[in-house]
C-alpha cells in the first residue's frame, strides 16, 4: 500500500491514474453551506466571503479531500443575457431566453464585461479566496458552469432547441449558437484556471440521453464539450466533465473526449463506466444525493460498500468517492460523515 498522502496528492494520482494510498472523496455541497449558512439561498450565491466561509467550514467538518466549488447552473447564462430567477431555498435558475429567435445569434458577441455579471463575480472571488486559503492542502475545482449544449439551451429555450435540431435549415445557425456558447465557456474555464486551481469542471446535463440521442451528442454536444477540454488543457489544467441523468449509452464516447474526470451520476451504469474509463479518465462519484439526505446510515453506508466492490476496493485508484451530484442542503450531516469516512484504512 502506498505512503500516506496529503488531499492534494491524494486527489492527482487518483486523476492521473497511479497509485494511492486510499480513495480521495469528493463533496459536491454548495447547498449544504447555503443551508448552514442560514441565509436566503438567492443572497447566498452572491456573497462571495459566506460561500468561501462555508466551504472552510465544511471541509473542517468532514475533512473531504476535493472542493467542487459552485453557485449553481446560470451563471453564464445570466452572463449572456438570460433573466434569473433568485429562490430562498434551491439554486438560481435561467428561466428567461436571451434570443427570441435563433436568427439572432448572427449578431449576438460575448459581452466585454462578463466578469462583472453578479453570479460569475461571486463565483471569481469565491474561487480566489478559497484558492489563497488553501494554497494546495486540498484539491480544488472551480465549477465552469454549463456546458456548450446546455447553456445553449439555456439561451435560447429547450424546447425550441430540441425542435431545431431537427431542422436542415436550422442547422447551421444551431452550429453558431453552440460556437458563440462554447467561447464563452472556454473564457470562463480559462479565467478560472488563472486564478490558481488545478482544474474546472463543466456540467452538460441537457446533452445526456434522458434529453437527445447518443446519435445527436455525437453531433451537437460532444464536439463543442471537446473543444472546451482541449482549451483547458492547452491552458496546463485539468477538467471535469458531468453529465445528468443515465449516461450509460454514451459513456464510452464520454471517455473519449479527453477529460480528466468523469462525474457519474447514480443511474449511469457503474460497471460499464469502470470498464469503459480504464486507462482514459478518472471516475468521481457516484453515490445517490437522495439516498444520502433521506436514507439511514445503514443504507448509505451499504451503498457505499456496493460502490467499493465495483470499483475494486480502498486503494483502488482512478476513482474518487462523492455523491452523484449536488447534495441537497438538507443532507444529514451524519450520512455525509459516512460517506466520507468510509474510504479510511485502519
Amino acid at each position: 500500500m502506498k505512503e500516506y498522502m496529503s488531499s492534494y496528492e491524494r486527489c492527482l494520482a487518483a486523476i492521473g491514474l497511479q497509485e494511492v494510498d486510499r480513495i480521495p472523496t469528493d463533496l459536491h455541497d454548495f447547498l449544504m453551506c447555503a443551508e448552514d449558512s442560514g441565509m436566503d439561498f438567492g443572497q447566498f450565491v452572491l456573497d462571495d466571503g459566506k460561500m468561501a466561509e462555508m466551504q472552510i467550514k465544511m471541509w473542517e467538518e468532514f475533512g473531504h479531500d476535493m472542493l467542487l466549488i459552485e453557485n449553481g447552473t446560470a451563471a453564464l447564462a445570466q452572463a449572456l443575457g438570460c433573466g434569473v430567477v433568485y429562490r430562498k431555498k434551491g439554486a438560481p435558475v435561467a428561466h428567461t431566453t436571451a434570443i427570441k429567435k435563433l436568427e439572432d445569434i448572427r449578431d449576438m458577441e460575448i459581452p466585454q464585461n462578463i466578469w462583472d455579471s453578479p453570479l460569475l463575480n461571486a463565483q471569481i472571488l469565491t474561487v480566489q479566496r478559497l484558492v489563497q486559503h488553501f494554497g494546495k492542502e486540498v484539491f480544488l475545482i472551480g465549477r465552469g458552469d454549463q456546458g456548450p449544449f446546455s447553456l445553449a439551451s439555456q439561451l435560447y429555450g429547450m424546447d425550441r432547441l430540441l425542435e431545431d435540431l431537427m431542422d436542415e435549415e436550422a442547422k447551421e445557425d444551431v452550429h453558431r449558437l453552440l460556437d458563440l456558447c462554447t467561447e464563452a465557456c472556454v473564457q470562463y474555464h480559462e479565467k478560472l484556471l488563472s486564478l490558481g486551481v488545478p482544474m474546472t469542471s463543466m456540467g452538460d446535463s441537457t446533452a445526456g440521453p434522458d434529453v437527445i440521442s447518443p446519435a445527436m451528442y455525437e453531433t451537437f454536444a460532444a464536439p463543442y464539450e471537446k473543444r472546451v477540454i482541449d482549451a483547458v488543457h492547452a491552458k496546463g489544467g485539468m477538467i471535469s466533465l458531468h453529465i445528468c441523468g443515465n449516461a450509460t449509452k454514451i459513456i464510452d464516447k464520454m471517455c473519449n473526449l479527453g477529460a480528466d474526470i468523469l462525474e457519474i451520476d447514480q443511474k449511469t451504469d457503474l460497471e460499464a463506466a469502470v470498464r469503459e474509463s480504464r486507462g482514459k479518465c478518472a471516475l468521481l462519484g457516484q453515490i445517490n444525493p437522495v439516498l444520502l439526505s433521506n436514507g439511514t446510515q445503514q443504507e448509505v453506508t451499504e451503498a457505499v460498500e456496493r460502490t467499493m466492490e465495483t470499483v475494486g476496493g480502498k486503494t483502488s485508484t482512478g476513482f474518487i468517492l462523492g455523491p452523484g451530484c449536488a447534495l441537497g442542503g438538507d443532507t444529514p450531516k451524519e450520512n455525509v460523515h459516512i460517506l466520507v469516512n468510509s474510504v479510511q484504512i485502519i
